[in-house]
């Protein structure tokens, strides 16, 4: 059964590989390259009116819809940057006669403030953390050697370093098969998982202590 699971989780780390080296990941809008649409609209509004009438509008799913000042009455607006200027600049127009209509103004696509954002390295999102997890991670092979030394100090830590690169590839691999977007949900989930296989493992060798303490105990009562 072993051989059948580490057989699959190698079929998708594999999987993933390839999906990374041919298309590559894919992020969420917001790192992306995007328009945002700024729009005042002077009233409160529901975000969920606004994103539905952007979706109809540019033919998008992906919308990102924010109220950006203290009275709720201007919004901002992410959309994917695929269309060229002049027929980005014609659905904003229709988007903006949409909005007029919805909420009786007068606005005009010159009060609408454009402004397209560049793709973010996903890379960036990563980098804040790797000083702090590499610290991180000698301090608990550090400990995990001197604690599992009865077990084998240098195999203990191969182990876990094998199973938090091992489960980490795959938690990248299923993003990049499924396409799920990369957001700032991935980086807690990747923790998450981290501090899973850590605790784990310090289980497994808890238990492994402690028969071999028993084993012992039981040689020298028999001596």
């Amino acid at each position: 059964m072993k051989k059948v699971i580490y057989a699959i989780l190698i079929c998708i780390i594999i999987a993933g590989i390839v999906v990374i080296a041919t298309v590559g990941l894919k992020a969420d809008l917001i790192y992306s390259k995007n328009v945002e649409l700024d729009v005042y609209i002077g009233k409160t509004f529901e975000k969920s009116d606004i994103e539905d009438m952007t979706k109809e509008v540019f033919s998008v799913d992906d919308v990102i819809v924010q109220e950006i000042e203290l009275f709720e009455d201007m919004v901002s607006i992410k959309i994917p940057d695929t269309l060229s200027e002049d027929d980005l600049n014609s659905k904003v127009e229709e988007l903006n006669n949409k909005i007029n209509e919805k909420y009786e103004i007068e606005n005009t696509v010159d009060d609408i403030e454009i402004t397209h954002n560049p793709k973010i390295k996903l890379s960036s999102m990563i980098m804040p953390y790797v000083f702090i997890l590499s610290i991180s991670m000698v301090i608990i092979l550090i400990f995990v050697g001197i604690r599992y030394k009865k077990l084998g100090a240098i195999k203990t830590i191969l182990t876990y370093i094998l199973w938090i690169a091992a489960t980490e590839l795959v938690l990248l691999s299923v993003i990049a098969i499924t396409r799920f977007p990369v957001n700032r949900m991935v980086i807690p989930m990747g923790l998450l998982l981290l501090v899973g296989v850590i605790t784990i493992l310090g289980f497994m060798n808890e238990n492994k202590l402690t028969k071999l303490s028993l084993e012992d105990k039981n040689k020298k009562s028999k001596k």
